[in-house]
């Protein structure tokens, strides 16, 4: 069936819209072929037409694979010479079965061609053993400020949901809904990404979106990474991410981004520079270390968000880096103060955290400090703190009770009889 379905999209005959219709199902194994190492990924239905819309308003997809092991695999490989691929109206299930855990990478779609457009899809995949997955893999394959191959992806209007829920943790295991590498001007709106994963530590994670490509917008999503710690007391659990960004001059704005029930619970870590992250809710929730911004970008710009936790060590905002704008955010801890073992609004330290203006921000119910900044580290002015009696309104490393305190080194796990 997966070969018809490729002949249908490919063939000219079939003019520039291909309209599937029915149920189509797919069984298919891959252990009949092996790839050593990593230097390809392997598609089972090839795109190679330019200038397509695959339709699937009248159809419904669901596929079984029993073995995608012995390479990466994308079920739909758009190949570079596809140039302007519209995926639409596409309700795609995928349920894998794997004979063992794997570390190799299965992509519902992966792209390698410029301007891609995935609208109003529904994707969803299951895997009950360990691999690396993601909903959508773009790949640009080329670190530059100039066009790459996979440049102007367009999402929206989607819904992609990616669940890897193993029972042993033997094997690294990351988990995306959508995972941008290297390619620019992608755009993702009005879309809903739910990343799942379970794990037993560090070495497994949950990530709703990844990017490391330029010029990226993100705006009006909804985005989750789950790692199915719903107690939330316990380090040894994945960690989930709802948003890492790595890519410059991202714009990030008007999302609903969430990390939640994990061994750490991050909802946005950003690592570019020049990013706007602005006007977002942001939460990270359901875990001992809670983290709902995590900055390491310099000249970058932290404005009118909402930001909140229920983490019981949480900051509210970590931040690391230099010439940044901190402004207008409203945070607040949602943990009752008898279930927090330590709590901060902005921790700013580090040898690179300096030169920021840290300002007009209302920080609410935090434990332990409010402002937790080395005296380089800026302007800190006009923030607003509604907080508790032994809170402290601001605090550097000379205060060494704090310091220890606040240190995540010594967050511990909570275990229940």
């Amino acid at each position: 069936m997966q070969k018809e379905l490729e002949e249908q999209i490919n063939d000219e005959k079939n003019g520039n819209e291909i309209k599937l219709t029915g149920k189509i199902r797919l069984n298919i194994n891959q252990s009949g072929t092996f790839t050593i190492g990593r230097l390809c990924v392997k598609g089972i239905i090839q795109i190679k037409r330019s200038d397509i819309i695959i339709d699937g308003s009248d159809a419904e997809i669901e596929a079984n694979i029993n073995d995608c092991t012995t390479s990466d695999w994308g079920l739909f490989f758009v190949h570079p010479t596809a140039r302007n691929v519209q995926f639409r109206n596409l309700r795609i299930r995928v349920r894998i079965q794997n004979p063992q855990h794997s570390t190799r990478m299965f992509s519902l779609i992966y792209n390698t061609a410029y301007g891609l457009k995935i609208n109003n899809c529904q994707i969803e995949i299951y895997s009950d053993k360990q691999l690396n997955m993601a909903g959508v893999y773009n790949n640009g394959n080329l670190d530059t400020h100039m066009e790459t191959r996979a440049d102007n992806l367009v999402i929206h209007n989607s819904l992609l949901k990616v669940e890897c829920l193993a029972n042993e943790f033997n094997k690294e295991c990351t988990v995306y809904g959508i995972y941008n590498y290297l390619a620019n001007s992608i755009s993702m709106q009005n879309t809903y990404i739910y990343a799942t994963n379970t794990g037993n530590g560090e070495r497994q994670r949950a990530v709703g979106v990844y990017t490391n490509g330029r010029f990226g917008r993100f705006v009006g999503n909804n985005i989750k990474a789950n790692a199915t710690h719903n107690v939330g007391r316990e380090k040894e659990h994945a960690h989930a991410f709802g948003f890492i960004n790595e890519g410059l001059y991202s714009i990030i704005t008007s999302n609903n981004i969430v990390g939640e029930w994990a061994g750490m619970s991050v909802g946005l870590e950003n690592r570019g520079e020049f990013t706007i992250i602005s006007g977002n809710k942001i939460l990270a929730t359901h875990t001992i270390c809670g983290r709902s911004i995590r900055n390491y970008g310099s000249n970058t710009s932290i404005e009118g968000n909402i930001l909140t936790s229920t983490s019981r060590n949480a900051r509210l905002i970590e931040h690391t880096a230099h010439n940044c704008i901190i402004g207008r955010n409203i945070m607040e801890i949602l943990m009752v103060p008898s279930e927090c073992r330590s709590g901060c609004g902005i921790y700013a330290v580090g040898e690179n955290c300096t030169e920021n203006i840290i300002s007009e921000n209302i920080i609410r119910n935090v434990t332990d400090c409010a402002i937790f900044a080395d005296g380089k580290v800026g302007s800190i002015l006009n923030n607003h703190i509604t907080s508790y009696g032994e809170t402290i309104n601001r605090a550097s490393k000379e205060n060494a009770y704090l310091a220890s305190k606040l240190d995540e080194k010594n967050i511990r796990s909570i275990y229940q009889d």
